[in-house]
Order: structure tokens, then sequence, then C-alpha cells
């Protein structure tokens, strides 16, 4: 796993339009080039994440969205990243041999309110923040 994944999902230059990126949806392609992982280990987290009632929220409008305007596969959106991205930081810090994804399934269940979207804007804000020297303490 990417051990810079952060700065490569936060730090997104602003759009030609204005848009903040982290609004936009991206490819599961780019989600896997930003976090540095496999197919096959996306699908790991991504079982653990479904645990997470916002991330399956999220998942299912972009099914539903990729279904509606008849696109290829459903895109992601950069908190679903997040919250995968932390999932594989648990996994990181568990030792070999065990079962991981039973034990992070717990670790997540047990602090769900750490992985929702009010928790990605505010990480988001602290790690803007803390590239541009602005308000250091919110």
């Amino acid at each position: 796993m990417n051990q810079a994944w952060r700065e490569q999902l936060f730090s997104q230059k602003t759009t030609n339009s204005g848009l903040n990126p982290l609004v936009l949806p991206i490819t599961n392609a780019k989600m896997l080039r930003v976090l540095d992982i496999c197919y096959r280990t996306w699908e790991r987290w991504a079982e653990v994440a479904e645990t997470i009632p916002q991330y399956k929220l999220s998942r299912i409008q972009m099914q539903k969205m990729a279904k509606e305007k008849k696109l290829r596969a459903p895109l992601i959106r950069p908190y679903q990243v997040w919250v995968l991205g932390k999932i594989g930081e648990v996994f990181g810090d568990l030792d070999q041999g065990t079962t991981k994804i039973e034990i992070a399934k717990s670790i997540v269940e047990a602090n769900k309110s750490e992985y929702t979207i009010k928790e990605f804007e505010t990480e988001q804000i602290r790690f803007t923040q803390s590239l541009t020297g602005e308000l250091q303490n919110v």
C-alpha cells in the first residue's frame, strides 16, 4: 500500500471549472493507483468497508448512476477511497498469519464513527491546512 495515499488523494489540484476534485467521482483504476494496491486487495478491503453504512450507500448510489448513465463500470467517490485507505492501514497493522479480514471487520465495526463522511471532510480540511499553513488549530 502506498504510504502517501492521503497526500495523493487530498492534494489533487482544483479542476479547470473550479470544482473541488474531492467531490468528483474517479475510476476504480485511479483508486487502485492512489492506494497502490491490486484488484484482489481492493476486493478484500471493500468487503470490510461494506460494514460502514455511508460507504455502502455511496457504492449503491454510484452503481445506480452507472446503470442510469450506461457507464461501463461504476465510479468511486473520494470518500470511498479514503475509507479503503483507512481499512488498508488496519490490515497493515495486523500480524501475518491472522485471519485479517474478520479481525479488520471487528475493528471497523467497533469504530464506525471514524469512517463517516464528516470525518473524511475533517481530515481533508486538516490535511489541506497543514499544506497551506492556514488555520492550524481547526
